[in-house]
């Protein structure tokens, strides 16, 4: 941010050296880049003319006889021709460097020599802006007497500086002229002189000249417009001029200067509309049309998204809302009549514009670090004035204000000790108080807290758990870093320790690789293709994807709601490349686009393993033994499962009747679509479901102080009769006798009607339970009795017959 030194002397008394107080503001926070001088050229002076002839050697040249205030004229050799005997120029001596760069010293031109070269506005660096005349293409001729051997810059006006402030992005409120001059007013022990605004009321009622609808007061809380009519373009008066030109801006036209004027000065960007190229003379603020193109004021094309911010009317966009305004509506010679815009937009809306179009300006860089509603009154309110003070043209009414929200006061409570603990300091509130009232900061001290009223324009300082650290920041680069003492870096450590959550994890990990199981990390982006090789229906869970706007391509453009698509690719691969690898498991996380916000995240726990050794059972143990590891009772295998797993070999695993999982082969047709020579086994269970059962608590259990007697039985039941439904009966039965670990050892069927005894339509099953009492032995009745009754209740519950 360019800081001229002629602009900074309206708001502060400048009592020091342009060297001192670029080391007073850099203690403050802000280093001064460079100081730039407002006339680059150096060792340029005034002279006078006193005589000129004709070069003897050369037609075009002139021989002329200077003064530059020293004991003999000097001779300058030169082709200008709009120098005469009497006029005052600028004559660059020997050791002189130009604003090119270009050094000057003495020479012969054509046999007469030369003491040095007179200079237009190019050669000294300025322009029309700066002096009049100064932009033509000869020797500047000056309009007034000066003393002969003047440095130029005196001659000129322009022999002050330039502060070129780097800025960070926590403080938009110091890009512009006022914010730095509060903090340089500061910096000099000063209150900074404020500015007054001299309000404007127009003639009629601007509203029947123009109207503003926002459409999207979230992107847009604040609108403010100004009509003016009678428009005078012309160009601004010099001062305006260079006022601009020092800030590294170039003058346009009264118009366009004066928003410029105003951005600079107050920080707010501010754009004006021709009002006859508006339809119906109505703004509307809008989101954009997806592909809508505006034609912005550079001459290009820009295609628009809907989640762009547009300036429009009825029937077109005339500008893109905080980047730059439509050429179809810009102010032009014929512009007589004009709408000031001043706005508060979304920063964030306007990053996200800037980088889809790719194209950032002056506005777009202060609307992204944030913009607030007061200054914007401010902006605009400047700009008529100065519309009315330079008499371009004729106000109308008041201000168009439509306001989602009014501007309201902030307080923010700041702990005293706590700053003094962060800043290692011993200050009072008082002192405090002191210090930020220098940057319109205003305080009480309220016991051993601060309340700060905080102004409009420092949205960086924040309410709650950040005050202390936003407060601290200020006092101390206003006390000085340079006054604190300095001391050791403390800290204080305590003990970490993984959530719950997270041991958990790390514990499942352990776990399945103590069984064989190595570890997978797949990418959680998965290709559209995936699903429908998994067979999954059109209204399956799995298949809310959330799409990638910028894949890397379209074989990676969704966030995967599955592992197995993963796990079954990692199959192929290690069959292909024959690693003898048969075991994986993967904890990672999915996504589901069941939300109007943010994507549903899932910690998943996959499974798989294939091979000769493999089949569904070893993988069903696997799970067995880690839910047991895991404190985990109540599990279930259920018939059930997705469209991915083999009809016949497929289960839902619950747990205390909340389902966690599935488990099962790989249905044929997906092992075909995948390309894999075996199928493998696999299980997918959530992970935080999973965590909801764990139980680290373990309790004693005393041994059995009498004998377990073991029992086989064979059964012939109904073949679509699963295991456990027999469990369950089995374990059921009320006996004298205790009956615990009930589990299939054996599953028999037929290969035709009839072997070995079956009928068609039955199967085998052998289960192997135990008995048991607490207080005595027990004897062959008692046991008897209890496997009559197992029998008897199978029967009556499953129509099984014991197998002979």
């Amino acid at each position: 941010m360019k800081l001229p030194l002629k602009w900074l002397k309206d708001f502060v008394e400048f009592n020091t050296t342009p060297e001192d107080f670029a080391n007073r503001m850099l203690l403050r926070g802000f280093e001064v880049a460079e100081i730039i001088p407002e006339v680059k050229a150096k060792g340029v002076y005034v002279c006078t003319i006193e005589k000129i002839e004709q070069h003897p050697n050369a037609e075009r040249l002139r021989v002329c006889e200077v003064n530059v205030g020293k004991d003999e004229p000097l001779t300058i050799v030169t082709n200008a021709t709009n120098v005469y005997p009497g006029c005052q120029v600028p004559v660059a001596l020997d050791g002189a460097v130009l604003a090119d760069g270009m050094e000057i010293h003495p020479t012969k031109m054509r046999g007469v020599p030369s003491a040095g070269m007179f200079c237009g506005g190019a050669e000294i660096g300025i322009t029309d802006a700066e002096y009049p005349g100064a932009s033509n293409d000869s020797v500047l001729i000056l309009n007034e007497d000066h003393e002969n051997g003047q440095p130029i810059a005196e001659a000129l006006g322009l022999d002050e500086c330039i502060f070129d402030i780097e800025l960070t992005p926590n403080r938009p409120d110091c890009q512009s002229i006022i914010g730095l001059a509060r903090e340089a007013a500061s910096a000099l022990g000063q209150r900074m002189k404020e500015p007054v605004i001299t309000p404007v009321e127009g003639e009629g009622n601007a509203e029947d000249y123009a109207k503003v609808t926002v459409l999207n007061p979230k992107l847009c809380p604040r609108y403010l417009a100004r009509v003016v009519t009678d428009l005078k373009i012309e160009p601004s008066p010099r001062w305006m001029q260079l006022r601009l030109k020092l800030a590294g801006l170039r003058p346009i036209n009264n118009i366009v200067d004066i928003t410029n004027y105003v951005l600079l000065e107050y920080g707010h960007p501010m754009h004006a509309f021709d009002l006859a190229c508006i339809e119906d003379a109505h703004i509307v603020v809008r989101n954009a049309i997806e592909g809508e193109i505006v034609t912005t004021l550079d001459g290009k094309e820009r295609v628009m998204s809907s989640d762009m911010l547009l300036i429009a009317d009825p029937k077109k966009g005339v500008g893109v809302a905080g980047v730059m305004g439509g050429l179809n509506s810009e102010i032009t010679e014929n512009t007589k009549v004009t709408l000031f815009e001043s706005a508060v937009f979304l920063p964030d809306n306007i990053r996200h514009t800037t980088r889809k179009l790719r194209h950032s300006t002056d506005s777009s860089a202060r609307f992204t670090k944030g913009v607030e509603a007061v200054n914007a009154e401010k902006a605009i309110n400047r700009a008529i004035e100065l519309v009315h003070m330079l008499g371009a043209g004729k106000v109308i009414g008041s201000m168009i204000d439509v306001t989602a929200e009014p501007p309201k006061e902030r307080t923010a409570t700041a702990d005293i000790a706590h700053v003094n603990e962060i800043l290692n300091t011993n200050l009072t509130g008082e002192q405090m108080a002191e210090l930020l009232s220098g940057i319109n900061i205003e305080c009480k001290v309220d016991g051993g807290k601060l309340i700060v009223n905080v102004p409009h324009f420092r949205t960086d300082i924040e309410t709650g758990i950040e005050t202390d650290w936003d407060i601290a920041e200020e006092v101390g680069r206003l006390y000085g870093y340079d006054n604190i003492e300095p001391t050791l870096m403390v800290g204080r450590t305590f003990q970490g320790r993984l959530g719950r959550s997270f041991a958990l994890e790390d514990e499942i990990k352990d776990r399945m690789a103590a069984m064989g199981f190595m570890e997978l990390y797949n990418y959680n982006f998965t290709s559209p293709q995936e699903y429908d090789a998994l067979l999954l229906p059109e209204n399956d869970e799995k298949r809310q994807t959330v799409r990638l706007r910028n894949p890397f391509g379209e074989d990676q453009s969704l966030m995967r709601t599955t592992l197995i698509g993963g796990m079954l690719r990692t199959v192929q691969i290690n069959c292909n490349k024959k690693t003898g690898a048969s075991r994986f498991f993967e904890v990672g996380n999915v996504h589901f686009d069941n939300n109007d916000d943010l994507p549903e995240e899932r910690k998943m726990l996959g499974a798989v393993c294939y091979g000769a050794n493999e089949s569904f059972f070893t993988l069903k143990g696997v799970l067995e033994q880690l839910f047991s590891s895991l404190g985990i009772e109540g599990v279930r295998f259920e018939r059930g499962g997705g469209e991915y797993l083999h009809p016949g070999q497929k289960a839902v695993i619950l747990i205390n009747g909340d389902k966690v999982g599935e488990i099962g082969c790989i249905h044929p047709q997906v092992k075909r679509n995948f390309d894999l020579p075996v199928a493998p086994f696999i299980a997918e269970i959530d992970f935080n479901k999973l965590l909801c059962h764990v139980n680290s608590e373990r309790k004693f259990k005393p041994l059995p102080k009498f004998p377990i007697v073991p029992r086989d039985i064979a059964i012939v039941v109904d073949e679509n009769i699963d295991a456990q439904t027999v469990i369950d009966v089995i374990a059921a039965v009320k006996t004298k006798a205790m009956i615990g670990n009930v589990s299939c050892f054996d599953v028999f069927y037929p290969k035709f009607p009839g072997e070995k005894g079956i009928p068609e339509g039955k199967k085998s099953m052998a289960f192997r339970f135990e008995l048991r009492s607490d207080d005595h032995t027990l004897n062959d009745e008692e046991i008897g009795l209890s496997v009559k009754a197992i029998l008897k209740s199978l029967k009556f519950r499953l129509d099984a017959d014991l197998r002979s």
